[in-house]
C-alpha cells in the first residue's frame, strides 16, 4: 500500500483545529484504528497543528504501518485523534516502542498499543519486525483455577482453612495468564498449561478450547513478583518459572454487580493428586 493511499484514508474530525501561526510544539500524537478486538493505537512524537500535519506525520511511519499490515493481515483505517485517544478502559493494550532497522532518528518516537485479545490471536511477528519492536514489561497475574463458591462457602473462610483447586486434579491442568489491567472474568487472558503451579506454559490452539471456565464465580491467583515480558503474555515464548513459595490469593471474579474483590490469601499446599490454597488471612465481609 502506498503512502498516498494512507494519507487519503485518514478520517478528519468534522471540526478540525484551525491552523495556528508558528511551529507546532512537539508532543505525542495519537492515531487509532478499529479492530474486532478493540482499538489499535499508534503514537508518534511530533508537532501537529491541523489534519494536514497529521497526514504528513502518519506517512513518516509508512515502514512500520506496512509491516503491521503484513503482520495482522489487514490494513487498519487510521484516524487522527485531534482531541486525544478515545477512552477505552475495558480494552487493555500491550505497548511496544518501534525503532527502524536503519536506526533513523526521525522514527525514534513511535510506538504502538495493541489490544491483548488481538495480540494473542496473531502469530509472533516476523524476524524483521520483531527486531524493531521493544515490548514493555507488564505487571501480570497467573490464575491457577476458576471455580464456583457459594456465599455460604465464602462466609466460612478462615485462617487455617483450605480451598481445593479442582482443576489441579485434572491431568491437563490449565490456568490463565493475563495482564493485571485485564478484566478478572472467566476465560480472560492467555490459556497456559500447569505441570506445576509455578511453571505456566503456553498451550497449542487445540488445547485452548479445553481451558475455558464457564460461569466461574471465584479464582485463585498466584503472585507475580516481577513484570512479565509482553511476548510471554501473548503466548509467543516460554514464561519464566515462578518461585515455588509465591503467595496465592482467592478472589471473587468481576461481574455486573461490581469489580473483582479480594477474599483470602495464603500459600499453596499439595492435596492428594492436586493442590489447595491454605488460608492464613482473609477479608472480613
Amino acid at each position: 500500500m502506498t503512502m498516498e493511499l494512507r494519507t487519503e484514508r485518514i478520517k478528519v474530525p468534522p471540526l478540525a483545529p484551525a491552523v495556528q501561526p508558528g511551529p507546532a510544539a512537539a508532543a505525542w500524537i495519537a492515531f487509532e484504528a478499529p479492530t474486532a478486538a478493540g482499538l489499535l493505537r499508534l503514537w508518534v512524537w511530533g508537532g501537529v497543528r491541523h489534519a494536514a500535519d497529521a497526514a504528513v506525520l502518519l506517512d513518516g511511519c509508512a515502514p512500520l504501518l506496512d509491516a503491521l499490515d503484513a503482520w495482522i493481515d489487514f490494513a487498519p483505517a487510521w484516524r487522527w485523534c485531534s482531541q486525544g485517544p478515545s477512552a477505552d478502559p475495558a480494552t487493555p493494550h500491550a505497548r511496544a516502542q518501534w525503532q527502524p532497522s536503519d536506526g533513523g532518528e526521525g522514527h525514534a518516537g513511535c510506538r504502538i498499543d495493541v489490544p491483548w485479545a488481538l495480540l494473542r490471536g496473531l502469530p509472533a511477528p516476523g524476524d524483521a519486525l520483531a527486531a524493531q519492536l521493544r515490548w514493555a514489561a507488564t505487571p501480570a497475574v497467573l490464575v491457577l483455577a476458576q471455580m464456583r463458591l457459594t456465599d455460604d462457602e465464602t462466609a466460612a473462610l478462615e485462617p487455617g482453612g483450605a480451598v481445593l483447586l479442582p482443576a489441579s486434579l485434572d491431568s491437563g491442568w490449565h490456568g490463565r495468564l493475563r495482564a493485571c489491567d485485564e478484566p478478572a472474568i472467566p476465560a480472560a487472558g492467555l490459556a497456559v498449561a500447569l505441570p506445576r503451579p509455578w511453571t505456566p506454559q503456553p498451550v497449542s490452539a487445540a488445547d485452548k478450547a479445553t481451558a475455558a471456565a464457564d460461569d466461574a464465580w471465584c479464582e485463585v491467583r498466584l503472585g507475580m513478583p516481577q513484570p512479565m515480558d509482553a511476548r510471554a503474555l501473548a503466548g509467543w515464548q516460554a514464561c519464566e518459572p515462578l518461585e515455588p513459595d509465591a503467595r496465592a490469593s482467592l478472589w471473587r471474579c468481576a461481574a455486573e454487580s461490581g469489580p473483582a474483590r479480594y477474599l483470602a490469601g495464603g500459600v499453596l499446599m499439595p492435596w492428594g493428586d492436586g493442590w489447595a490454597l491454605r488460608i492464613d488471612s482473609f477479608e472480613l465481609a
